[in-house]
């Protein structure tokens, strides 16, 4: 069996060409990570969630025919233009690639801070990212030094449950505002990627992070830079169990 692939993210893309072998690492209903030695981690599957940098894009009858052929650590062959799922499934994947990073239009902030500003964020008060520290968080990224922006960011980067933690999710809505209107200190931005080189989270949170760094985010995520409608809001909140309602939240601390 033989299957194409419909689209392709550009990290995906870089991360194929070396043309390694890799694992399958973990399994959902949407599709599935495969993950190689060096822990550069790719998404296969379709794009209820969105699209992502780092994924590849195929469709619903093609994701419920690999789900069937792969298991958790099943070995993954790699080839110029092809995917060896198995011995008998294929995955061409040298596709049209995806552009994510976009930021060349002024972003209409206001009223996506007006559209955000509508939505209940209360139940965040009662845990670990309350807004009075939030605020402190935002205040520092802005005008402290690394060393007080590195204590903050161990606070965020892992905390939380899932294979994304809501501290990543968050972090990531926060650098989306950074990038549609720039507000974290430099030295700050880099002393992140530096952080990231660390085991601070899981490996699906660090690749997310790795990308919002680089102000590369997914399609739920970048289509409010272009029309930053409660629709589209509504559309990223429904985003996994609590993933996409924690990165609007990171958005809305960073915006107000």
């Amino acid at each position: 069996m033989i299957f194409h692939a419909t689209a392709i993210g550009n990290i995906a893309q870089e991360i194929l060409a070396n043309h390694q072998t890799f694992y399958v690492h973990s399994i959902f209903n949407k599709g599935f990570n495969i993950v190689n030695d060096a822990q550069k981690l790719i998404f296969i599957g379709t794009d209820e969630n969105g699209m992502f940098p780092f994924g590849i894009l195929i469709d619903q009858q093609t994701r419920q025919s690999l789900l069937k052929e792969i298991a958790l650590n099943q070995q993954i062959s790699i080839g110029p233009n092809t995917i060896y799922i198995s011995k008998t499934c294929q995955l061409v994947w040298h596709v049209p690639s995806l552009p994510f990073k976009d930021f060349a239009e002024k972003v209409n902030n206001d009223e996506l801070k007006q559209n955000i500003s509508t939505y209940d964020f209360r139940m965040y008060e009662e845990g670990d990212f309350d807004r009075q520290t939030m605020s402190r968080i935002i205040h520092a990224l802005k005008d402290e030094d690394v060393e007080t922006v590195e204590h903050y960011y161990r606070y965020l980067i892992g905390r939380g449950k899932g294979l994304t933690p809501s501290g990543d999710d968050i972090l990531t809505g926060m650098l989306f505002i950074h990038f549609t209107d720039p507000y974290i200190r430099k030295p700050n931005l880099e002393k992140l990627k530096q952080l990231l080189d660390e085991p601070l989270t899981t490996l699906v949170g660090e690749t997310f992070l790795k990308c919002a760094q680089q102000g590369l985010f997914s399609s739920k995520i970048s289509e409010l830079q272009h029309e930053p409608s409660l629709a589209n809001i509504d559309r990223l909140l429904k985003v996994g169990s609590s993933s996409g309602r924690d990165t609007v939240y990171g958005m809305f601390v960073a915006l107000t």
